[in-house]
């Protein structure tokens, strides 16, 4: 008693099915493309893994040499357990890409061996055409017929095989593929506090160019109420109506005589005397350097010699002051 077949992990018996859909299951697709990525993908994987294993190992020797304590044997011993990780983790990513590679070739091979579609349907409208025709011909039909079945069915063996084969060959990949999680060599708060401050900075907003430093969100602008919108009133100005007169004030000023007494002036002698009494407009005269410590008459003239460096004072007579007007001398 011939026993059936065993399913593999796909549950599916292939010799049940026919060889057309066999090979047309198996050729149709992206083929063994993705799965050459992916190997090429562990392999660089397990490079990474290998240059982390050796700057680690650096970093550990160099730790080695700088710190030496009590509880620095303890430390190291935790940390290392990192770099084994590593390793591991390098050697799985190695033999991910091996298995990957061996799909690869795998597929290859089953693509190869598979019957070709079209040899198949040759086949195929042979047997339809030798059955139609065999009521007819008769015997040496039946010859004919007799071989292409043989190799209908060959056919379907090889397609059924090449299915098993192909089968046993993906096995590894059904299962998952499980990886060691790295240790946990410093708590957990460090790290939450590292991307916390890290989210914060990116979150944080950006300074104008003209505030330096300062945050746009820092600067706050005053909020003024709406106006009240009321009655236009235009402005009226009033004009003063009080005037400024003119006061005259006499004021006895006092003449030094060469021989040091002084005369009294008259009032007169300080305003007008033609025709009016009209104030005419007085300027303060400068007096010389030589002479400051005088007060003389309205009459007296004071000019600068040619020569600068002296001054000259010519006086004249308290009898012979004549006084300013306004008007035309």
């Amino acid at each position: 008693m011939i026993e059936p077949p065993k399913p593999g992990f796909t549950g599916v018996v292939w010799e049940a099915r026919p060889p057309e859909r066999l090979a047309r299951d198996l050729t149709t697709g992206p083929g063994s493309v993705p799965m050459a990525e992916a190997a090429a993908e562990w392999a660089r994987l397990a490079t990474v893994f290998g240059a982390a294993v050796l700057e680690y190992e650096r970093v550990l020797a160099s730790l080695r040499t700088a710190w030496q304590s009590g509880r620095s044997g303890e430390v190291m011993e935790k940390v290392t357990t990192l770099r084994d990780w590593l390793v591991d983790a390098a050697g799985t990513a190695t033999a991910n890409a091996a298995r990957l590679q061996a799909q690869v070739a795998a597929y290859e091979v089953a693509k190869l061996t598979m019957p070709n579609t079209a040899d198949i349907q040759q086949i195929q409208q042979v047997q339809a055409t030798l059955e139609s025709m065999g009521a007819m011909l008769g015997a040496p039909i039946r010859a004919i017929a007799a071989d292409n079945d043989a190799e209908a069915d060959v056919a379907k063996a090889v397609a059924s095989r090449v299915m098993r084969s192909y089968e046993t060959a993906a096995e590894p990949l059904a299962t998952p593929w499980r990886h060691q999680e790295p240790p946990k060599i410093a708590p957990e708060q460090a790290l939450a506090a590292e991307q916390a401050a890290t989210a914060a900075a990116a979150a944080a907003p950006k300074a104008m160019p003209g505030l330096g430093g300062m945050p746009i969100g820092s600067i706050a602008m005053p909020t003024l109420p709406p106006r009240a919108l009321s009655n236009y009133r235009a402005p009226v100005y009033s004009q003063s109506t009080t005037t400024t007169e003119p006061t005259t004030k006499s004021t006895q000023v006092s003449a030094t005589t060469a021989t040091g007494q002084s005369a009294p002036v008259a009032p007169g002698a300080m305003g007008g005397a033609g025709g009016g009494g009209q104030d005419s407009a007085r300027f303060p005269r400068a007096s010389l350097a030589g002479e400051a410590d005088q007060i003389g008459l309205e009459g007296e003239i004071q000019a600068a010699p040619a020569v600068l460096g002296g001054t000259e004072s010519v006086t004249k007579a308290p009898t012979e002051t004549r006084a300013e007007t306004g008007g035309a001398p």
